[in-house]
């Protein structure tokens, strides 16, 4: 039944437009209430609709759908937005377009996108791409003069030949969409939100190919094992905000020391890990030497340094013998570096 507003003045300039159907698409998306999109096309876009749109809002709102879901979103098209309860959604007649086209005298086309997915609230563009689907949808019931309500389903393709290419490209998005959410949750869960660097997941997932890379060629990396001597009087005495950007400039400057082929990760609140491929021991040194030197040159704090250098037999030996070095550095007194086996 129509709303009291609604049977006291069926002005249909007065429904939200096309900007606000995609906000509410947007928002039933985003709690993954999403049941379906109907667009209805009332005659054609060179027709006056005047009183043909409010007749075909009347017999809409008669039928099953309350104005508050009805979207003007151009002069001749009508959208209604369903939620994922799928009571209103069942009662909408195959037949609406015919029911309409009598009271109102002109053709009337019904498309739509019914397919329900939890995934939909995750992606933003997710509510742009069942809209433009939904156009689709209504202008191949158009072109092929059809009276029924078209739904584009998980089997349209199988069901309705004209479909076919408008359910193929909705899946290929869908899939586009996925797989670069996927990437980039691949991506979230191995990066520092800090720093930008590797956390410790990303660290381990790299630092284990480039172990197995030595083992194979035979050619020597190094591991260094750092580990931050000031974060904690600086919190103390700053507050964490102070430590936050300590922490940040600390990882810039290791990032500025290092090649952009070599690894470098943030592995907790104050230690970090760097790994050097292909160098030999000498080399490996200068460079634990010239972060060391970096650090306390250009930021408020230092650091200390275990370096492992070798082949190692496994990534666990090589990370235990570096934070060995590491230990040892901090007892005797911190902003130093040692080698986990000295030259």
């Amino acid at each position: 039944m129509a709303s009291p507003a609604l049977q006291n003045s069926l002005d249909t300039r007065a429904l939200p437009g096309a900007s606000d159907l995609k906000r509410a698409l947007v928002d039933v998306l985003y709690r993954r209430q999403f049941g379906a999109l109907l667009i209805l096309g009332i005659g054609t876009p060179n027709q006056a609709p005047g009183d043909n749109m409010r007749q075909a809002l009347k017999v809409l709102n008669s039928i099953v759908i309350p104005a508050p879901d009805s979207f003007r979103i151009a002069k001749n098209k009508i959208a209604v937005l369903f939620d994922a309860d799928g009571t209103r959604i069942q009662e909408i007649p195959p037949s609406l377009p015919t029911a309409i086209a009598e009271q109102i005298g002109h053709r009337v086309s019904c498309g739509g996108i019914k397919i329900s997915s939890e995934d939909y609230g995750l992606q933003p563009q997710m509510s742009e791409i069942i809209f433009s689907t939904a156009q689709c949808v209504l202008a191949r019931a158009k072109q092929h003069a059809i009276p029924q309500v078209i739904w584009l389903t998980e089997k349209s393709a199988e069901d309705a030949s004209y479909l076919t290419d408008i359910s193929l490209n909705f899946f290929r998005e869908i899939a586009r969409i996925n797989a670069a959410r996927v990437q980039r949750m691949t991506l979230e869960s191995r990066t520092d939100f800090l720093t930008g660097l590797y956390n410790r997941r990303g660290f381990e997932a790299v630092f284990t190919r480039m172990v197995r890379r030595a083992n194979r060629n035979g050619k020597p990396l190094a591991l260094y094992y750092i580990d931050s001597d000031s974060l904690k009087a600086i919190n103390d005495s700053k507050g964490h905000n102070a430590g936050d950007r300590f922490i940040a400039d600390l990882a810039q400057v290791l990032s500025d020391m290092l090649r952009g082929s070599d690894l470098l990760s943030r592995l907790a609140g104050d230690e970090f890990a760097a790994v050097v491929e292909n160098t030999p021991r000498a080399r490996a040194y200068a460079i634990a030497r010239r972060l060391n030197r970096a650090v306390d040159e250009r930021t408020e704090g230092t650091i200390s340094i275990g370096v492992y250098h070798g082949v190692p037999e496994s990534t666990e030996d090589a990370l235990k013998k570096a934070d060995a070095a590491l230990y040892r550095v901090k007892n005797r007194g911190k902003n130093d570096i040692e080698l986990a086996d000295p030259i």
